[in-house]
């Protein structure tokens, strides 16, 4: 309720702002300094909350998403030299995920040890790295520093938006930063080897997440419609040696045997297509980016018919990341997280959009039109800000949370956990998602899989007295719900331990609550 008055007041804020410059008031020689220092405020202000963010969420005891921990896993093994997709046992099981962003995670890893602030870190330096290139981007676009400062604003504002997912320890800010800067270089065309370069961090965006081969594509389209086809030899000499090969035959080798298994095999049985496929991908756009979505659409199908040949590189990523929002839209189970590349077209090329009609046409100019936009797209992104910040108390209770643990006297699996680096050891370590991953498709009941028994045998007769922790009541769960034939609610905590909550997101994890006992005679 709160956050509806306090986007009702910003859109009233916005009204207000135009209304200067329509009735011509007595203000109007300040107005336009009025709007700039108004919406350069959202923008500034939201770039400081963002950068508050980093410095407090980076050393959250627990999991800021509820794949951390397995993520982090993940690392550990590249670490110490093993490899990182192996067949699923109940203490490990792959993620679906390419591997790079595990990779450059080593050298913090190295810095910092082996835990969640080095690869938090990682994915800050990445979403920092997409700041930068929003940024210039936008200036080149429009020679204009304030546009430029406006885009960046926006991008901090769509946190929540973007599913709280870019300053966790994920592929996501690489895999993006990778597909703008790559753009970004190819965009410059200085020679043919900036070219190949930009190319090269195309496919680069691929090994982070596999939506990257659509970049790649665009990436590829652009050149062959601004060069011709001689120069594709090298580009797609590079694709086919640094994409094709070296993911069907290196990928394995450097990796692990079951590489291909779950990058390619698990992923292709998620998607589903109907109505409610498009349903969330429409609606998704429409609650969240209408203006922007409308105004880079505007820039796009302005650009084309009336200056064809320049149309740029933008223009064609753009249709590559509508493109991904299609792709992620696909898996009804996956989070929103699939968004952000289409999330940030829309901020970088409705930005330039809304720039192009502010400079061509007057009276939009004179009304003021552009403030009203920017300051109704920070009010639709508006969220309460205490919602994504982690309480002060989350290493007390951790600490708290740890000796409840030991305390047990017995086995204890936490699926939506999976495994910590330090502190207490799970049993089994294999984590929900990556269960379910593997099972989960059209028409297939998840419920007691037999894949899912087999690798939770140490679960369903384990050998000591056993123990369960979830954020949710066990008999509504779609995976494994069929443990309430073993396990009764022992405890239930309450929120005693809700400062370990995960961040909001399309499936939020909540916090550690519900102990289960196991229970069969």
């Amino acid at each position: 309720m709160l956050i509806e008055l306090l986007r009702s007041i910003t859109f009233l804020a916005a009204l207000f702002v135009v209304g200067l410059g329509y009735w011509r008031v007595r203000l109007l020689p300040f107005t336009n300094a009025i709007t700039d220092w108004a919406v350069g405020l959202f923008a500034v202000g939201s770039i400081a909350f963002m950068v508050f963010l980093w410095f407090n969420h980076v050393t959250f005891p627990l999991n800021l998403d509820l794949m951390e921990s397995t993520i982090l896993q993940h690392v550990t093994r590249l670490a110490s030299g093993q490899y990182v997709y192996v067949a699923p046992t109940p203490e490990y099981v792959p993620l679906a995920y390419n591997p790079l962003f595990y990779v450059i995670s080593l050298p913090l890893v190295k810095l910092f040890g082996v835990n969640l602030v080095s690869l938090r870190i990682t994915a800050i330096v990445g979403m920092f790295g997409i700041g930068v290139m929003i940024f210039l981007i936008v200036r080149d676009q429009t020679h204009n520093t304030w546009w430029a400062v406006i885009g960046v604003g926006l991008f901090a504002a769509a946190y929540r938006v973007m599913d709280t997912f870019l300053d966790n320890a994920h592929s996501d800010g690489w895999f993006i930063f990778s597909a703008l800067l790559g753009t970004y270089v190819i965009s410059k065309n200085r020679s043919y080897v900036n070219n190949l370069l930009g190319v090269v961090i195309l496919v680069a965006s691929f090994w982070f997440k596999q939506h990257g081969v659509i970049f790649v594509i665009g990436g590829l389209a652009y050149l062959l419609w601004r060069d011709g086809w001689r120069p594709m030899i090298g580009y797609g000499l590079i694709v086919v040696l640094l994409g094709v090969a070296a993911y069907l035959f290196g990928g394995s080798a450097v990796f692990g045997p079951y590489f291909l298994y779950f990058t390619y095999q698990v992923p292709r049985h998620w998607t589903e297509v109907n109505l409610l496929t498009f349903y969330r991908y429409l609606r998704y756009i429409l609650q969240s980016y209408p203006i922007l979505a409308f105004f880079a659409a505007l820039e796009t199908v302005w650009t084309a018919r009336s200056k064809y040949r320049r149309l740029t590189i933008w223009h064609f990523q753009f249709a590559a990341a509508l493109a991904t929002g299609v792709m992620g839209s696909l898996d009804p189970g996956s989070a929103n997280n699939v968004y952000i590349p289409m999330g940030l077209w829309f901020i970088i090329l409705g930005t330039i959009g809304l720039y192009n009609v502010t400079i061509n046409v007057a009276t939009v100019n004179r009304h003021h039109l552009a403030s009203l936009a920017f300051i109704t797209t920070f009010g639709v992104f508006l969220y309460i800000p205490a919602t994504v910040i982690v309480s002060p108390q989350a290493d007390e209770i951790y600490q708290e949370f740890i000796s409840t643990l030991k305390n047990l006297n017995g086995q204890v699996y936490a699926p939506y956990i999976g495994q910590l680096n330090a502190d207490y050891v799970f049993v089994p370590g294999a984590h929900w998602v990556a269960l379910e991953d593997m099972v989960r498709g059209p028409g297939i009941d998840e419920q007691n899989h037999p894949t899912t028994r087999k690798l939770l045998e140490a679960v369903i007769q384990p050998d000591k007295p056993a123990y369960m922790i979830l954020p949710y009541r066990l008999e509504g769960d779609p995976l494994i719900g069929f443990l309430t034939q073993y396990y009764v609610l022992d405890t239930d905590f309450g929120d005693r331990f809700k400062a370990l909550a995960t961040l909001p997101k399309r499936f939020s994890n909540g916090w550690p609550r519900y102990l289960y006992r196991y229970n069969l005679h």
